[in-house]
């Protein structure tokens, strides 16, 4: 399976590491601070982490722009064939990429979640490690020690705030893929991989903590609506963001399932 077959941003998203941020996690990172667009972020330069040269044009926090990109050139752009392979080995057997959220849906709804789940992931184990390892080096580039920084980028990247025009047309807002009207399924399918990667051990308090930042994703996607390679999609008000963000940041895994058991929008979004 290549890439190319797969939903754009979802799958190799996945495995984003937390680290630090399951430490004192800033609450209201979005509002706390307004990042000036395209400009070097505090802290670029220092041991480990990339330099932040000006990008003309660029809309939204330096840093997270910055992760965003380089995380698709490297898992989407261009991925190694171990990755693709991996990929392939998690999804291929349950009919493929676009059914991963059907399935895990089936297993919830069937009476002997998560057990069943966990037999069905379990022979993917390996290609779910090999993510993990992968992208937990692209976090820890970017946001080892940066806890507020880590929820600042998924709040900017539900909203739809980071405009980058160095991709190509179409994929210039950081955001999770979709075709217009339609609603996004890439959360949906983002969740069946992290539940395979929290119930199989595998960095579960890491992966459960990317969870509900992915949940806080979806619903501030849900209500923003952005517009696909706009500079100017609005950002949400500091109330509503700082209020969503604590209600995901204190979910249990099993209220993230049950929230993730219904599409396309929150049963309580917005509140």
């Amino acid at each position: 399976m290549s890439p190319e077959s797969m939903d754009r941003r979802a799958v190799l998203r996945t495995a984003l590491g937390a680290g630090a941020a399951l430490g004192a996690v800033g609450l209201t990172a979005g509002a706390a601070r307004a990042a000036t667009p395209g400009t070097t972020p505090a802290g670029a330069g220092e041991p480990g982490v990339p330099d932040f040269s000006p990008v003309p044009g660029m809309q939204g926090d330096r840093r997270a722009n910055e992760f965003w990109y380089q995380y698709d050139q490297k898992f989407y752009v261009q991925p190694t064939p171990e990755i693709g392979q991996a990929i392939g080995k998690i999804v291929g057997p349950m009919g493929g990429f676009q059914a991963i959220w059907d399935v895990w849906l089936q297993h919830y709804k069937g009476g002997s979640y998560p057990q069943s789940f966990i037999d069905l992931v379990a022979p993917s184990r390996d290609s779910l490690v090999l993510l993990s390892r992968e992208q937990r080096g692209v976090y820890d580039t970017y946001f080892a020690g940066r806890p507020d920084d880590l929820v600042l980028a998924f709040q900017e990247f539900g909203q739809g705030t980071l405009y980058d025009p160095r991709p190509t047309a179409g994929n210039r807002i950081h955001m999770m893929n979709f075709t217009p009207p339609d609603p996004t399924h890439s959360y949906h399918r983002w969740h069946m991989f992290l539940r395979a990667f929290a119930l199989l051990g595998i960095d579960g308090d890491w992966w459960t903590h990317i969870h509900r930042l992915a949940g806080l994703g979806w619903e501030l996607h849900s209500i923003a609506k952005p517009r696909i390679d706009a500079t100017d999609n609005p950002h949400l008000s500091k109330a509503l963001v700082d209020r969503l963000t604590k209600k995901w940041l204190k979910r249990s895994p099993a209220e993230i399932d049950q929230a993730f058991s219904v599409f396309p929008y929150p049963v309580d979004m917005g509140r």
